[in-house]
């Protein structure tokens, strides 16, 4: 269960600290979507608040349409898209990709459920992007037949520098594979060996 800490002695108020840790918690998918919230009466035992400090705190949150109170079942958190009354801008992308966002979204709570924080999650995912733009780019040594061993030593050599798979291709064949139609290809960089 998520701890709540609330300080006696800050400036900010109690029922503002409350909000702002229970917004955290849904933010960060401590408290996911359909997550049904601590009762008034734990969340007061566990932080020492009056109960009704609680509820005025679980109305502000069903005001901004970020849980629903379901009666005489509790307060469970709205699943992202239905907070109605949220500043959250909501991207094209979404629309034309719901099943990817969801999966999208799936995968971030897994890594949440494993300790990562969101920022670590965020740097795993462009950690992966960044790599596969990087692989998207084409990189090809040619040399003659006759010197291809110097083009596997250049092509070890800046495979170690770019981080990216370098291709090798005989001169003599160049054209062939210059012409053969690649979908995937955004970037390609050409090194020639002369002797």
């Amino acid at each position: 269960m998520v701890q709540f800490h609330i300080q006696p002695d800050s400036e900010i108020p109690a029922s503002s600290q409350l909000y702002n840790q229970i917004r955290f918690a849904i933010a960060s998918r401590q408290f996911p979507p359909g997550h049904r919230l601590p009762s008034t009466r734990q969340l007061a035992m566990q932080t020492g608040l009056h109960r009704n400090t609680i509820s005025k705190v679980y109305r502000q949150l069903e005001d901004d349409g970020i849980v629903d109170a379901q009666a005489g079942s509790g307060i469970y958190v709205r699943a992202q898209g239905d907070e109605g009354g949220s500043s959250r801008t909501r991207s094209p992308i979404v629309d034309k990709y719901p099943e990817a966002h969801r999966l999208v979204q799936t995968s971030l709570d897994e890594l949440l459920a494993q300790g990562c924080s969101l920022t670590q999650a965020r740097e795993l995912f462009l950690v992966e992007i960044d790599w596969r733009l990087r692989c998207s780019a084409r990189v090809l040594v040619t040399a003659p037949r006759q010197d291809i061993g110097a083009g596997e030593l250049m092509v070890q050599e800046l495979e170690l520098a770019l981080q990216i798979p370098v291709q090798l291709v005989p001169m003599e064949e160049l054209k062939e594979v210059l012409n053969q139609p690649d979908r995937n290809r955004r970037h390609q960089s050409l090194f020639y060996w002369r002797s």
